[in-house]
């Protein structure tokens, strides 16, 4: 279910009303392949995603065409490009003729609110059993977990940036921060505001903080930390959790999640806040790879870590990254 071919990626400005009573607020609208997304025109963060099947027309006012997210109206669009009000009607329209039965919307929506009515079940069973799943899951399973969270993700994101020169810089990267596992290191265009993993131990970095980082040792101290943080929550674990226990349960039984649960993770994960790294390891990282602290403190206002003496000075130590390498990565959303 994609959105049709001429209208990939197209945005424009909108007016979203969260609730009946809520005040309307200026949103960027993007089209993707299977939903809208709305971000904060200041941030550029996702606020909310509405999927396109969903969506219904309600009415007009004061020049604006209104949209639904849902037939109960609660939570409305208001748009006046006309661009986009012709994509969004003839994207619906295609959608409408691909539907097979009536009353699909109504199920979808009835299976939504059992798996939310699950999920709140399954906070009161045995936790252990995401914990024992992810001890036991093989490598395979890990990556088309992982692959399936990426999937989502992109829905917001976009696929990864792929530039041929900044991904060999960004493999640099991972074996000068990481040697012993060497993760893949994928820079998103938008998406999300801090760094985060995928249950394959890709690091997933975005575009906006490696295009404002001031040299290489930044982005060592961006993987550095997000390693830390990995190592704290395990990804396969969280996308777990997020998926719920009867689909874990499902996963050890028929060895694979259903389709359908990790839908909206992306948007999940760029909302959450991610935890901190213990400062200390973090420092002791820095120290054992050689690479000055200073340049992340202050690019993450770390004062904690500031206050700390740096293991190894700038200019006292081999470069990060060659210069080339660094440019590549600063310019890998632009190849």
């Amino acid at each position: 279910m994609t959105a049709l071919h001429q209208y990939s990626r197209l945005e424009a400005a909108g007016l979203w009303r969260s609730a009946p009573d809520a005040q309307r607020r200026e949103v960027i609208v993007g089209l993707r392949d299977a939903t809208i997304v709305l971000l904060d025109p200041k941030t550029e963060g996702p606020l909310t995603q509405w999927s396109l099947p969903a969506i219904v027309r309600v009415g007009a006012v004061e020049g604006f065409v209104v949209y639904g997210a849902h037939e109960d109206g609660e939570e409305t669009l208001e748009l006046d490009d006309p661009v986009m009000i012709a994509a969004l009607d003839k994207v619906r329209a295609a959608l409408d003729r691909r539907r097979k039965r009536p009353g699909r919307l109504r199920m979808a929506l009835g299976a939504a609110a059992a798996g939310a009515l699950l999920g709140g079940i399954a906070i009161w069973l045995p936790l252990g059993l995401y914990d024992f799943a992810a001890n036991r899951l093989p490598d395979a399973a890990r990556r088309d977990i992982a692959a399936a969270a990426m999937a989502d993700i992109a829905t917001i994101s976009g696929s990864p940036c792929a530039g041929a020169m900044g991904a060999a810089a960004a493999g640099d990267l991972a074996r000068r921060v990481l040697p012993q596992t060497r993760p893949a290191i994928a820079i998103l265009r938008e998406g999300l505001a801090t760094p985060a993993s995928l249950p394959d131990g890709t690091i997933l970095l975005p575009f906006a903080q490696v295009e404002r980082a001031d040299g290489p040792d930044v982005l060592a101290g961006l993987v550095l930390a997000q390693s830390l943080v990995a190592a704290m929550d395990d990804p396969l674990i969280a996308a777990l959790r997020y998926a719920g226990l009867f689909a874990t349960m499902r996963l050890m039984s028929r060895g694979a999640l259903p389709d359908d649960a990790l839908q909206g993770y992306g948007l999940s994960l760029a909302r959450a806040t991610p935890p901190l790294p213990d400062t200390a390891s973090l420092h002791a990282g820095f120290a054992a790879l050689g690479i000055s602290s200073a340049p992340y403190a202050a690019f993450a206002a770390d004062a904690a870590l500031a206050q700390m003496p740096d293991p190894a000075p700038q200019g006292s130590a081999p470069p990060v990254l060659e210069d080339a390498a660094f440019l590549a990565l600063q310019y890998v959303c632009d190849q």
